[in-house]
């Protein structure tokens, strides 16, 4: 497949692949394992899927960019501008001479992609995206993509999971509208994420993936095109243009952190982990509350955390209490 690329652009390429091992050593310790996209094969095919041709004003934010080869990509694709967002510091010196030779075009922050910095980035504070302003949630975001490498670990499940969080509640970087991500992740991430009712893939990030938005599988090159080589498949993201949760996603978020450190089990025998007393609602709902919670739909989900928010007897500080969950489910 060729790339269509604009004709005054040019970048060095990136050291030869052979030498990535050597040169952009990472951890291979469990929990820190960061997957950067290699070949630049790869690289341009995913950069064409995101066809800045139809968009020549969209600039990019990417996170985990690693050394930069899809970020080289993008730019020679025709992104307008893009901000990476990358504290490796095995990574710095070769982001560094991007933003050189782009002639600013590319700019790297030295800052973690998991300390949610969207904020900052792109308002007063940095200005990182100058020309970028805020569009109707009905149309898809024009001047701007999100687009990352997700680390295989817990703290790529967590990144997931903020981003999913921030799109059903329009905050971060969709305050500026409903912006398409295409991401990289490992394909097991990939397989929760759209993991339907009833299989034994499906958790909560499945749940709030179907909930923020619609998603389609686009590529999965190989491991061998990956530093380190994991077996990664790139998923593009588009928000729903219609809500469909009927609550807040803080109450949303509790109902699904409770009740699926026990998936396995049936709702009625799992809700009195919404709170003392909280059995009462199993009888204000229109469904069979003997359902397994890993065959519940997102609509039957929505129901339980609507009638759970409307009681006037369910605990008020929910943080709290999804961290007592939590350290239960670990002991």
């Amino acid at each position: 497949m060729i790339c269509s690329r604009p004709l005054f652009r040019s970048l060095s390429p990136l050291i030869s692949t052979d030498l990535w091992p050597t040169v952009y050593k990472v951890s291979r310790a469990r929990g820190q394992l960061r997957v950067s996209v290699m070949t630049e094969d790869t690289a341009n095919l995913a950069a064409a899927s995101m066809k800045f041709e139809a968009n020549p004003n969209r600039s990019v934010l990417e996170i985990f960019p690693g050394p930069g080869q899809l970020t080289r990509s993008m730019y020679l694709a025709g992104a307008n501008n893009i901000v990476t967002v990358e504290n490796g510091d095995t990574f710095q010196s070769s982001l560094k001479k991007l933003e050189e030779e782009s002639g600013g075009k590319i700019k790297n922050y030295n800052m973690n992609p998991l300390s949610d910095p969207f904020d900052d980035l792109l308002g007063f504070k940095i200005n990182a995206i100058p020309d970028l302003v805020p569009q109707e949630w009905e149309n898809i975001q024009s001047n701007v993509l999100l687009v990352g490498t997700i680390p295989n670990s817990t703290l790529g499940e967590k990144c997931l999971h903020d981003l999913l969080m921030a799109s059903n509640e329009k905050m971060g970087i969709f305050k500026y509208g409903r912006v398409e991500m295409f991401m990289f992740m490992f394909k097991d991430a990939a397989k929760r994420l759209i993991a339907p009712p009833g299989t034994p893939s499906r958790n909560r990030v499945s749940v709030l993936a179907e909930a923020a938005a619609e998603m389609t599988q686009l590529m999965r090159p190989g491991a061998a095109h990956f530093h380190l080589p994991y077996d990664y498949e790139l998923v593009h993201f588009i928000p729903h243009k219609v809500p469909k949760l009927d609550v807040s996603m803080e109450v949303f978020d509790f109902c699904l952190r409770s009740l699926f450190t026990n998936k396995s089990n049936p709702l009625n025998k799992v809700i009195k982990l919404l709170g003392p007393g909280a059995e009462i609602l199993l009888k204000r709902l229109s469904f069979d509350h003997s359902i397994k919670i890993k065959h519940m739909t997102l609509e039957q989900l929505n129901e339980v955390a609507l009638k759970f928010e409307q009681w006037p007897l369910r605990p008020t500080v929910l943080y709290d209490d999804m961290i007592l969950h939590e350290h239960k489910k670990k002991r």
